[in-house]
């Protein structure tokens, strides 16, 4: 014995000695076989999930829903979901892919799933095997790029499913010691077979080798070798390989070395002994030569030296040898599939074989009253052994012999079993015929094809092969050996199975080894036999329609029995068809089967949505009706601002399902992060009408709202958006002379700016500027062509179309050339912004889009009808048209259009987005499969054909270019065989599609339709009209020779559309034109009626004056009656989106989808047709957001009035009266009108100018800075001749002063307008300001008011003074104010426990300015202990009520829909810490009888429930533990304790120190206190620094604060210590972050309030002014009256004991005195104009577009999380926000939340480690618009958490000018 092989031995028996002493018990099936059917056993892949089926169904269980109780374990521990399957199974999906060539141990908890376990069932355990890692590397052809370069085609095979990262880790090659490349074809990322090439290998003068080596190691295999391969010199044309390929067809491969000649005749040049006329087929390096018959056994080949390489040079010697050409491995397949056999007089069943003497049949009865428990689980069709095993049994088995080995042919044959002999069918029940075959009927020569197995000859061969794993003995005690009586206990469901079979994964393709012959092997087809044929209709309301046919001859059957059942299988309804055979049953429920029953015959229906006729290829979209309702919801405008009040108004429509009176209207409305912020229910409507109005606050986020009204069960939806915007003042208008703008002539525009009043825009500047980006739209004639390129990709660009001036009429001219789009798949859209500058600097703007054409002519390509869509037949000839346009869709003709047809890659339809498509025209990877020319005619048309073998079938990128205008089209498509040939079409919706089309598109009410389809004399139709929710009407129709037509009228209920629906039935026995018994079809038919319109009419001033109050009268065009809305609102707002008038009618006679799914049976039909196609379905979506701020001045008001709803009698006048505000520009009124009963709608408005002789408007920044110095410009207009003189003068409030004239005066000569400038001076203001101009003159009066917001945007800075006072003693403290005069404040804090300057703290987390969740919740979590500990005076303690009850709605804010909560508003994804920490506040809060917002609390704690079962411990994350040990003290405190995963965490051997201390606070609250006291003691106080502390945003004193709270609850000695070290931390100099400020407070306020302080009894007297302060407190806080200049406070302690006083003296610093800071992190911004040239912004003109580029850097190696960068800008810079209109966004930033306010942008990121990842940049668009000189703040960023990060830069004063 090799010493190898007994050293192998001794290894085994080793491990064998090893593992027998833990055995583990594995439990019996049958034991169990009550609560247990079946479990995952005997070898699993790695990849697969372990599947449980129960018994018995298990209550409540739904399907997809995860479990997350502990009911199974596995071992080795490995972390999955655990989720249910259906109502009796369970998966169990790991969530890393198994530990290969193991044995796990799986347990379920039996009494943790049923309620009263007998003893001894509590826990099932079972065992299954991975499979052993293992893998083979084959290499086959070698093949040229050229005469130097080669490369070879290999493919790797693996025992289990692998990573492609790991397949392409196991094999390496070299050539000459150098790597070479290996491809791998990239389409599957996991799998157990990949193919690659050995890429550029280079072919020298001599032969030389390349080395192929390949080791198991990165998946565990042990086997690893190597491998040379010859590669022939360049001179040395010679064969390198002779291979026989067997399937589909036998052929011999000769791989050349050199590419050979094409067009040679190789007659005698190759031949094979005994063969005639062989075929051959030139493949690059490789000659496939097929015999003309089948050949065994070793033949000779011999290959003669005149064949010649592709340059022309013979072969150097021939090749003679002795070739072994294998058989066809022995198998057995289906000639048919489907289960319905009509004419079941003859229970034929047919099967081929090929290679076997015998196979064994078996029948298994399913019985006829189990069918439908069958179809519960399995379509007809299901090969399911286990739920076969719970409806049939076998009835019959017997051994077929097929052929001799002497008959044995090698080949197919074909066979046909009379399944009549072996059992007498019963009506109603189904058979299931199973074939299967053993070794034993093998027929096959293993001593002629000993070259079967792989192709590695090592001598240690068998030491890797897996040793044979029987599943036998696995869990079946059954010791019966007979094989029948075992068959039998299978079918008792005593034993698991019956079968023994061998697994080697090795041999498994080998027929002389047993492992070949596994159940993968067995075929099987379940029959039941009936002549009925069912189609079954169902609509939205449960009616179902039903058509039964006789399937042998089509005729209809009348009498027979229809029966509808619920999925529980209790009959809902039965009734008889009528004389045609059909028959309606308004069941009003859900049915899920069907029973159609006549005579003997039986025929079965699932009725399951996903087995409904597939519609994907009809034209059947639209909109859904809900429950028959129809609703359409409108606002006055379509963007607001926050704090602006919303009117909405929904229209309902529920004529086809009436509600009943009084039925309550819910409108929902929900921010940009999906969460709940309005809600209101009513039933409150006139006629229908239901209004709303919505309130927002300033604080509001911007971006998407969605509004949702639910009524009846039905929902509707609309979009709304809430940005800070101002209403335009100008109105822009924009006309191209060309609908389609192109690259060849200049554009040819015209701009033409306004006022809204009217007044001509005269020389005001504008700019247009144009996006580009890919339109899908194509030609309108062409409608079934494609346009567009599928291997381009165009990435949007910018450029600018105009800048400049418009003229004195407020017009310009755009005349650029466009020159875009050099790579554009075809038509482009463009988006244009046009802004237009008043002379003041305020801009209005207008977003819109055309389309572009980037080619002077496009190139279309239409695919061929015949089974359209998709798949074409191999072996045919496919004929594809092409047509070429112009711009405008008119023909061209055009010569040598290319087409070039490239193989690619299989991918699914879903993914085909992952195609990368141009790698194969730009690549040489791939080379065309096919390369011609085509011409198009003078109508622009032309066509090219492919014909693509079949051996060559797959998917194939056709792509055609139009060399002159540089445009192409393509597609993918599919070529697969014929499906009336016996290879299976992968696409039946295709070849069962019955095509048909009507006479119009569009039809009147009173027309008729005529419907033409082709059809046979033998066939019938069913011809079904169907809407949105039911079968208006359907009949049969006889089909006539050739083509069939049908008339249909039209009525209206068939408004706004029907849709036609025709099966077209044929005889069974009818083969003469090769189609399926049943092909099917939906057109769309459109219906207008004329009575549905209402034309409103509206009658109102042409022209109206500010503060003018005006009439407005409604009535109806043709005397209609109606109910309906009116708005007015100003143009400025409609404007910013092109706001269009609503009209319902567009709404509600909107096309309607499909209401009605159609089943049949006919594809179940055997004989119809062969093959099948799974429905894979893709859905998407996404969503972002952003938000508000605080009190501020209202300064944008907008102008609107809603009224409504109002009735209108028939005939009648209405007339309504409306005021103005002081306004001038431009309203539009609006009125939108409906008639439920009629079902008529429409709507009207009037836009009528506001004006007045004399007019004033003046522009103002958003807000002001104190020391600012602005230009107020002001547009004065004189409108008619008699305002000559004009005096304006302005009403300032306090703090804001003009600098020069008070007073101006202008004069006009005629109508005109004019400006006048005023120098203001803001240095003294403060908070909300108001700016008024008024003009007068010759009679007239006009004012202009402004409010506006002055803020100095630096920080509060503060400074303490600290004295103790003595028993009895008297002390003075004098201090000085600084900083802004008016800024400056001060508050004393007169304490008997050591300081800790609360007040200073607070302050800092009351002004941090970055509002994510953790802070928010630091800000005011201290403040609810204030009360309890200080003695405060009255205002401040309403202040503080309020702080809270603001901080708690705000907080509400960040809640997810889970319940969890983002850590800033507008992220979707819960943070961890910030949750408990926000619910901890929220909680205590409403202890303290604060009320939280509505489902706050409920959704909070599901979620941390949820969350606290899902958490593992993990040796990876620091902190989690504590965050845990944290959510669990929240859920104690709210008084719902997990004690289960506190136990879990207890028990965690790493527990830190801090969750020690919290989870003893957890158990205290909890009520078990002997668990909270022995956690206790096994913490100490000790706190060291964590290591990674922002996963807790924590720090060391925050954690010792938390240590602090649990002592003062569990009432711990050890706090007094604590807590004066704590004390000394908060009144030194030491940074703290926010949580650590927060928790130190808050466990501060709590220890003071429960131990009580020492009272105070003290007076003090402040600038002259004496107050005495008695109190049971042990802190008191007063405000200090300041003056400026020096302040003097002088105090006396009346009592005996210790007083600390501390004065904090606080100030804002001036603008530009700010103090540059940094550490850390390094901030750098860039101001550039639009071309990307840096500039200077110390000075810049009015109206420049500019943008800033920041960029924050680390400095240090490592990350920091959670930084913060403010951008404030100066007031007279505006941000350019478009991403509410046509536009999109302007903002560009890599940022996690984005946050764009009135004048400041503030992003939230994490930086990488100093480097590549450690920088960000971030830009914004600017506009200098306003005059004057502002100050420009420096920026700041800062690590919110980390104390080490901080960059603040020097501010700047910049100016704006002319």
């Amino acid at each position: 014995m090799p010493l190898r092989k007994f050293l192998a031995i001794v290894a085994v028996l080793t491990l064998v000695a090893s593992c027998k002493k833990k055995e583990v018990e594995t439990d019996n099936l049958f034991k169990f076989r009550d609560y247990i059917s079946y479990t995952s056993s005997g070898l699993v892949s790695v990849v697969d999930p372990i599947q449980i089926n129960l018994a018995n169904d298990v209550e409540g269980w739904e399907m997809g829903q995860e479990i997350t109780d502990k009911i199974v374990s596995i071992s080795p521990h490995s972390e999955g979901k655990l989720t249910v399957a259906n109502k009796h199974t369970l998966i169990f999906t790991p969530d890393e892919p198994l530990e290969p060539a193991t044995e796990y141990t799986f347990s379920v908890k039996l009494n943790k799933i049923y309620d009263n376990i007998p003893k001894g069932f509590e826990d099932y355990t079972f065992q299954f095997k991975t499979i052993t890692p293992n893998f083979s590397i084959v290499t086959n052809n070698l093949q040229s790029y050229s005469k130097n370069w080669q490369y070879l085609e290999s493919i790797l095979r693996s025992a289990d499913v692998i990573n492609l990262e790991d397949a392409k880790k196991l094999v390496e090659a070299t050539q000459d010691g150098k790597n070479l490349s290996i491809v791998f074809n990239e389409n599957n990322t996991r799998s157990k077979v990949f193919e690659f090439r050995i890429d550029s290998i280079n072919r020298k003068i001599e032969d030389s080798e390349i080395l192929v080596k390949w080791n198991g190691k990165a998946i565990k295999a042990d086997n690893s070798g190597e491998n040379k391969v010859v590669i022939p010199g360049i001179n040395n044309f010679t064969i390198i390989d002779v291979d026989v390929i067997q399937s589909p067809e036998q052929y011999l491969s000769i791989n050349f070395s050199d590419p050979l000649k094409k067009q040679q005749n190789f007659d005698g040049l190759v031949t094979i002994q005994n063969v005639k006329n062989p075929k051959y087929v030139v493949d690059g390096n490789v000659l496939k030569v097929y015999p003309d018959s089948k050949l065994v056994g070793n033949i000779l080949v011999d290959v003669f030296q005149g064949i010649s390489n592709d340059e022309g040079f013979k072969l150097k010697k021939p090749f003679s040898e002795s070739i072994a050409f294998e058989e066809l491995k022995p198998q057995v397949r289906l000639i048919s599939n489907g289960t319905i056999l009509p004419n079941s007089q003859e229970l034929k069943f047919n099967f081929e074989a090929v290679n076997l003497s015998a196979v064994d049949v078996r029948i298994i009865k399913i019985f006829e009253d189990n069918i439908l428990q069958f179809l519960q689980d399995n379509n007809l069709n299901s090969n399911n052994e286990y739920n076969i095993k719970k409806v049939g049994r076998r009835i019959a088995k017997q051994t077929i012999q097929l052929q001799t080995a002497a008959e044995n042919t090698g080949k197919w044959k074909a066979y046909s079993i009379d399944l009549s002999h072996y059992f007498k069918a019963d009506a109603g029940a189904m058979y299931r015929v199973e074939l299967s075959f053993n070794k034993n009927y093998s027929l096959y020569d293993c001593s002629a094809n000993t070259s079967v197995t792989n192709a590695e000859d090592d001598e240690y061969d068998d030491y890797y092969y897996e040793e044979d794993y029987y599943y036998e003995g696995d869990y079946n005690e059954t010791f019966t050996e007979d094989e029948e009586l075992k068959e039998e206990e299978y079918w008792d469901n005593l034993t698991y199975r019956y079968r023994n079979y061998t697994y080697n994964w090795r041999e498994r393709d080998n027929p002389c080894h047993e492992a070949y012959y596994n159940e993968n092997r067995i075929v099987s087809q379940n029959l039941l036999g009936s002549n009925l044929g069912v189609i079954a209709k169902k609509s939205t309301n449960n009616s179902y329609y039903f058509a039964v046919t006789d399937i042998l001859t089509t005729n209809p059957e009348a009498n027979a029995s229809v029966k509808i059942y619920n999925f529980q299988q209790q009959e809902i309804a039965s009734l008889f068809t009528d004389k045609d055979g059909l028959v309606t049953i308004d069941a009003e429920k859900h049915a899920s089967f069907a029973i159609v029953t006549k005579g003997a015959n039986k025929t079965y229906v699932k009725l399951a949505d996903g087995n409904s006729l597939s519609l994907s290829k009809f034209d059947v979209s639209g909109n859904k009706l809900q429950r028959g309702l129809k609703g359409y919801i409108y606002g006055e405008r379509s963007v607001w601002r926050p704090g602006d009040t919303l009117h909405l108004t929904f229209m309902l429509n529920d004529v086809a399902n009436k509600l009943p009176k009084g039925h309550p209207v819910k409108l929902e409305i929900t921010d940009p992060n999906g969460k709940l912020v309005y809600k209101n229910i009513t039933a409150d409507n006139l006629n229908n009408f239901y209004t709303f109005t919505v309130p927002t606050s300033t604080e509001d986020k911007t971006g998407n709202y969605n509004a949702k009204v639910s009524v009846g069960g039905a929902t509707f939806h609309k979009g709304l958006k809430i940005e800070t915007v101002k209403p335009n003042r100008l109105k822009i208008k924009v006309d191209f002379e060309n609908d389609i703008l192109t690259s060849n002539e200049p554009l040819n525009g015209t701009l033409d700016v306004k006022w809204l009043h009217g007044a001509a825009g005269k020389n005001l500047k504008a700019e247009v500027k144009a996006k580009f980006s890919t339109s899908y739209s194509g030609f309108k004639n062409y409608t079934n062509y494609v346009f567009n390129d599928p291997t381009r990709e165009f990435n949007t660009e910018e450029i600018n179309v105009f800048e400049g001036n418009v003229n004195a009429e407020g017009l310009a001219s755009i005349n650029k050339k466009l020159e875009v789009g050099k790579n554009a798949p075809g038509m482009l859209n463009v988006q244009f912004l046009v802004r237009a500058f008043e002379n003041g600097g305020d801009f209005s703007m207008d977003a819109f889009t055309k389309q572009y054409a980037p080619y002077e002519s496009f190139v279309g390509l239409k695919s061929p009808k015949g089974n359209a869509y998709g798949s074409f037949f191999t072996d045919e000839n496919q004929t594809f048209d092409v047509v070429v346009v112009d711009k405008d869709g008119k023909p061209i003709k055009r010569n040598n259009l290319e087409v070039k047809v490239y193989k690619i890659e299989w991918r699914w339809w879903w993914n085909s987005s992952y195609d990368n498509l141009s790698s194969y025209v730009s690549s040489t990877y791939h080379r065309p499969y096919l390369d011609t020319k085509v011409n198009t005619d003078a109508n622009g048309k032309g066509s090219f054909s492919i014909k693509i073998p079949d051996n060559e079938r797959g998917r194939y990128l056709i792509r055609v270019v139009d060399p002159k205008s540089g445009h192409a089209t393509g597609r993918t498509a599919y070529f697969y065989k014929n499906w009336w040939q016996k290879a299976p079409s992968n696409d039946k919706e295709a070849a069962k599609m019955l095509v048909f089309s009507a006479d119009k598109e569009q039809y009147n009410v009173g027309e008729t339709a005529k419907i033409t389809f082709n059809s046979g004399n033998e066939g019938r139709a069913l011809v079904s009209i169907e809407n949105g929710t039911e079968v208006l009407d359907y009949r049969w129709v006889k089909t006539q020779q050739g083509e069939t037509v049908v008339d249909i009228p039209i009525t209206n209920i068939m408004a706004p559309n029907v849709f036609v629906n025709i099966s077209l039935l044929q005889p069974h026995a009818i083969s003469a034109n090769d189609l399926p018994i049943r092909l099917y079809g939906v057109i769309p038919i459109m219906v207008e009626d004329p009575n549905t319109k209402l034309e409103p009419q509206l009658k109102m001033p042409d022209v109206l004056k500010p503060e003018q109050e005006f009439k407005v009268s409604v009535s109806e065009k043709n005397n209609k009656s109606m109910t309906y809305t009116i708005a007015m609102v100003e143009e400025g707002l409609l404007d910013l989106t092109r706001f269009k008038t609503p009209n319902a009618w567009d709404e509600f006679y909107k096309r309607q989808a499909l209401g009605v799914k159609t089943w049949d049976i006919f594809d179940d039909v055997i004989g119809a047709y062969s093959g099948s196609i799974d429905q894979v379905f893709a859905i998407g979506g996404d969503g972002s957001a952003l938000a508000g701020k605080n009190k501020k001045a209202n300064r944008f008001k907008p102008v609107v009035t809603y009224l409504g709803p109002f009735t209108l009698k028939a005939g009648e006048n209405n007339t309504h009266s409306i005021k103005l505000p002081n306004y001038i520009g431009s309203v539009r009124t609006m009125v939108i009108a409906g008639d439920n009963t009629k079902e008529a709608y429409g709507s009207t408005d009037k836009t009528v100018q506001v004006k007045k002789p004399l007019m004033v408007l003046a522009s103002l920044p958003r807000k002001l800075s104190p020391g600012e110095k602005v230009t107020l410009p002001v547009t004065v207009f004189a409108m008619e001749n008699k305002v000559k003189n004009v005096n304006i003068s302005l009403k300032l409030s306090d703090g804001i002063s003009i600098v020069g004239t008070q007073t101006q005066n202008l004069s006009f000569a005629k109508p005109d307008e004019q400006m006048a400038y005023f120098e203001l001076d803001v240095s003294k203001a403060k908070g909300i300001n108001t700016v008024e101009v008024i003009a007068t003159g010759n009679g007239e009066k006009s004012t202009y008011k402004v409010e506006l917001d002055v803020v100095n945007p630096n920080p509060i800075t503060s400074k303490a003074i600290d004295k103790t006072l003595e028993a009895k003693a008297t002390g003075t403290l004098d201090f000085s104010t600084f900083g802004v005069a008016g800024t400056n404040s001060a508050t004393v804090e007169f304490s008997t426990l050591p300081p800790m300057d609360f007040t200073r703290r607070l302050q800092y987390l009351i002004q941090y300015p970055h509002g994510c969740l953790e802070q928010t919740t630091s800000a005011v979590f201290p403040q609810l202990f204030l009360s309890d500990i200080f003695d405060l005076t009255y205002d401040k303690k309403q202040n503080i009520q309020s702080n809270i009850e603001n901080g708690i709605k705000k907080l509400a804010h960040f809640q997810q829909p889970n319940g969890g909560m983002s850590y800033w508003m507008g992220e979707n994804t819960a943070n961890d810490w910030s949750t408990s920490y926000a619910g901890h506040f929220m909680l205590e809060a409403e202890k303290k009888g604060f009320v939280l917002p509505l489902t706050f609390k409920n959704n909070w704690l599901s979620y941390q429930k949820q969350a606290a079962r899902d958490w593992r411990p993990s040796y990876r994350t620091y902190n989690s533990d504590l965050a845990q040990a944290y959510r669990l003290y929240t859920l104690a405190l709210a008084g719902e304790p997990d004690l289960a995963s506190m136990n879990r965490l207890r028990e965690f051997s790493e527990i830190s120190n801090e969750a020690k201390w919290r989870l003893a606070a957890a158990y205290a609250l909890a009520g078990q206190k002997e668990a909270s006291e022995s956690i206790s003691q096994r913490a100490n106080i000790n706190f060291q620094p964590p290591r990674y502390n922002y996963y807790t945003y924590g720090s060391i004193d925050r954690n010792r604060a938390m240590a602090l709270e649990t002592m003062v609850l569990t009432k711990n000695p050890k706090q007094r210590e604590l807590a004066q070290y704590i004390a000394k931390e908060l009144s030194g100099n030491r940074w703290m972050s926010t949580q650590t400020t927060a928790y130190s407070l808050l466990a501060m306020a709590k220890m003071v309030e429960a131990n009580g302080g020492k009272a105070l009894n003290i007076s003090y007297t402040n600038n002259g002014k004496t107050e005495t302060i008695n109190t049971k407190s042990a802190i008191a806080q007063r405000e200090l009256k300041v003056i400026d200049g020096a302040n003097s406070l002088s105090f006396t302690n009346n009592i005996d004991n210790v007083v600390y006083v501390r004065v904090l003296n606080s100030g804002k610093l001036p603008l530009g005195e700010e103090i540059a800071e940094q550490r850390g992190l390094n901030v750098s911004v860039q101001y550039k104009d639009l071309k990307g040239n840096i500039i200077d912004v110390s000075k810049l003109q009015q109206g420049q577009d500019f943008v800033a580029t920041v960029s924050v850097s680390n400095l240090k190696n490592e990350n920091v999380n959670d930084v913060a960068l403010t951008q404030i800008f100066p007031s007279g810079w505006e941000i350019v926000n478009t991403r509410f209109t046509d536009f999109g966004d302007t903002t560009t930033s890599q940022a996690r939340y984005t946050d764009i306010r009135d004048d400041r942008v503030n992003f939230y990121f994490d930086l990488g480690k100093k480097g590549k990842q450690g920088t960000k940049t971030f830009n914004v668009m600017l506009n200098a618009s306003y005059l004057g000189t502002y100050y420009l703040p420096g920026i700041q960023s800062e690590a919110m958490y980390d104390n080490e990060y901080l960059v603040r830069t020097k501010g700047q004063w910049v100016t704006v000018e002319n």
